[in-house]
């Protein structure tokens, strides 16, 4: 018995920090009290400077009736240690720091279920896992769990509601207790002020010692316990230097290098069919600006010489003869100068640009939009004949299989169209207006009258 009191006296001084009333938190500066209102606890941060309220585990007298509750100090907070008289025995709570329950011989602890509001009883169990239980084998200890149910409490029957704060106290002023920040950014010393928090979470003070004190009468700064400072500047959080990026994977060009050191990410003019680009810093770009074609830089850019071509191009040679078969637009009108058409590539509405008499050298790093290997025209709407008309449902959903068409990402292209005699047997999906044969200059690819949509690995 005495080991076991010996052992009580050294938990509670171990955890003195849990504190009731108006009492000061143990290792609060001097001239400095703590309060919570009635029914909650001074409990200290673990690990750190604060406090906040924690319930008092003894409100309600859970140790039962005629019994007596005094507050025990553990890793998780306050718990209940009981005092137990006759009809009830007294048990042990085994763990790093035991404490103690009331119970009946013989009356199991979840029978009847002694939790509220939908609440789980679960037995205790000792250190291996093993069940606590009385000299008649009956298990003595439980607890609730009282999970989303809204409630709290030893018994779940307690509204669930926020904690209040911790009132300080200074030289006669009150307030909630301003927030301690877990910052080194009040000096560099071993043991630097502390930074206490304004109540608008856009500033601080520093504090001399290890605690804040209340928020003023202004309802906005805290109040040092003792010396305190306001730095320049001091807000929160403080500025901090934009951290380096790693280099973008892939050429770049010229960016990244010489004059555009500082501007390491080449982002490509839209759909450009001579592969223009500009240089934009690590934070990389954002689209396009109003004219749906120069790159939009997300913060600072530069325009390298010639937007990255390889200085002035040669002028354009005619071909010894011209381009064989259709070239839509190319070569007439507007884009008279341009002859040579260049498609998209695998593209299911056959979009194409019109390039100068050097002709195109594959496509952009878009892998989509084709790349003149000297000037280019893009035509209206890519080459295809003004804007599509509507699509419009067909009478009934198309027959057979159609794959993946009509489905995920290909909800709206339920029309299934396969490639010219392909081994693999390779499709795309076309909306309601179905397809109308193959793309030039192979003959290969499905064309969609209006919209189409290329499924992953073209279905395959």
């Amino acid at each position: 018995m005495a080991a076991f009191r010996n052992n009580v006296v050294f938990m509670l001084l171990a955890l003195l920090a849990l504190q009731s009333g108006t009492q000061p938190a143990q290792g609060q500066p001097s001239g400095v009290t703590k309060s919570c209102p009635p029914g909650y606890l001074v409990q200290s941060n673990r690990g750190g400077p604060g406090s906040f309220c924690t319930p008092d585990p003894c409100v309600g007298n859970p140790c039962g009736p005629g019994n007596t509750c005094s507050i025990q100090g553990s890793f998780n907070g306050p718990v209940p240690d009981c005092g137990c008289n006759p009809p009830y025995k007294s048990g042990v709570i085994p763990g790093q720091f035991n404490y103690r329950v009331c119970y009946i011989p013989g009356q199991d602890a979840c029978n009847p279920n002694p939790c509220q509001n939908g609440g789980t009883c679960i037995y205790r169990q000792g250190p291996l896992g093993e069940p606590l239980t009385d000299d008649q084998g009956t298990r003595y200890a439980a607890r609730c769990d009282c999970g989303p149910t809204g409630f709290t409490g030893p018994t779940c029957s307690d509204p669930f509601r926020e904690s209040p704060p911790v009132i300080a106290t200074v030289n006669g002023v009150s307030g909630p207790l301003a927030r301690a920040l877990l910052e080194f950014i009040c000096g560099s010393n071993s043991l630097p002020p502390i930074p206490c928090l304004y109540a608008s979470g856009k500033q601080f003070i520093c504090c001399a010692g290890s605690e804040c004190g209340p928020i003023g009468p202004d309802g906005n700064t805290p109040i040092c316990p003792g010396e305190g400072f306001t730095p320049s500047p001091n807000n929160y959080p403080a500025p901090t230097s934009p951290t380096p990026q790693p280099p973008p994977p892939g050429s770049q060009g010229v960016c990244g290098t010489g004059d555009a050191s500082p501007f390491p990410n080449r982002c490509y003019f839209n759909n450009d069919p001579q592969g223009r680009y500009v240089c934009c810093d690590n934070q990389g770009c954002d689209g396009f600006n109003a004219d749906n074609l120069t790159p939009h830089c997300k913060n600072n850019g530069y325009v390298p010489p010639n937007n990255g071509l390889s200085g002035p191009t040669p002028p354009s040679t005619p071909p010894s003869t011209p381009p064989t078969g259709d070239q839509g637009v190319c070569g007439s009108g507007a884009a008279g100068a341009f002859p040579t058409r260049c498609y998209f590539n695998n593209d299911p509405q056959g979009r194409y640009v019109c390039c100068d008499g050097q002709g195109c050298d594959g496509f952009n790093a878009d892998n989509l939009t084709p790349h003149c290997k000297n000037f280019g025209y893009v035509p209206p709407n890519n080459g295809l004949s003004g804007p599509p008309p509507p699509s419009t449902p067909p009478s009934g959903p198309p027959s057979g299989s159609q794959g993946v068409c009509g489905t995920g990402g290909a909800t709206d292209f339920p029309v299934r169209c396969w490639f010219n005699s392909d081994p693999q047997g390779r499709y795309v999906c076309c909306d309601n207006d179905g397809c109308n044969g193959f793309n030039p200059p192979d003959f290969s690819f499905p064309r969609c009258k209006t919209n189409g949509y290329v499924p992953p690995g073209f279905g395959v």
